[in-house]
């Protein structure tokens, strides 16, 4: 399964949530997403942190493509890796959410025949926002495991027909901001 091969490939940073669904065929994964690896450093035999990760990742797959991904960047500049290390795992029914801190303007961009939703982002919790977006109610949820929620999202994401203006990446790249996410929480 792609989910299994990317746990090899240790690019769970932080799990979340990590198994099969009902659907035998279909794992979901939440947690941290590793896309650009830290330096691998010699003496002590361990990486240093991610430098580039997708964070509050939601991903559901089949044995070798992506059905559902979204999550946050902090910068667009992070969307190219992922595009350039992932496009090939995406199904062509794949239309990843990306929730991005310095992104000018909610739009979406297609590159190489792949849609991309890119939501401005400074606030709020990525299940919360992709749920929302999908019109999916905590009762809609009740009952079902961890796994088949992410499940139940994908469902509920096939209809969604966002209606952000269309540019392309190097638009997108372009007009990056410098804003950063709001941080709340204990002082």
């Amino acid at each position: 399964m792609l989910l299994d091969t990317y746990q090899q490939q240790e690019r769970f940073w932080l799990t979340t949530l990590f198994g099969g669904t009902t659907k035998s065929d279909l794992q979901a994964f939440r947690g941290e997403f590793t896309i650009l690896e830290g330096e691998l450093k010699a003496v002590a035999g361990k990486r240093t942190p991610p430098r580039a990760l997708l964070k509050q990742a939601i991903l559901l797959a089949t044995a070798d493509k992506l059905l559902m991904v979204a999550g946050s960047f902090e910068s667009v500049d992070e969307l190219s890796e992922f595009i350039s290390l992932f496009k090939s795992d995406l199904d062509p029914s794949c239309v990843p959410v990306f929730f991005i801190e310095n992104l000018a303007e909610s739009c979406q961009i297609e590159v190489e025949g792949n849609r991309y939703v890119l939501i401005q982002y400074r606030e709020g919790v990525v299940w919360n926002e992709v749920s929302e977006f999908y019109y999916i109610d905590k009762h809609d949820l009740k009952g079902l495991s961890s796994e088949d929620k992410v499940l139940k999202l994908y469902e509920a994401g096939k209809d969604y027909k966002p209606s952000f203006p269309v540019k392309t990446l190097e638009e997108v790249l372009a007009t990056k901001t410098d804003a950063k996410r709001e941080v709340w929480g204990a002082v």
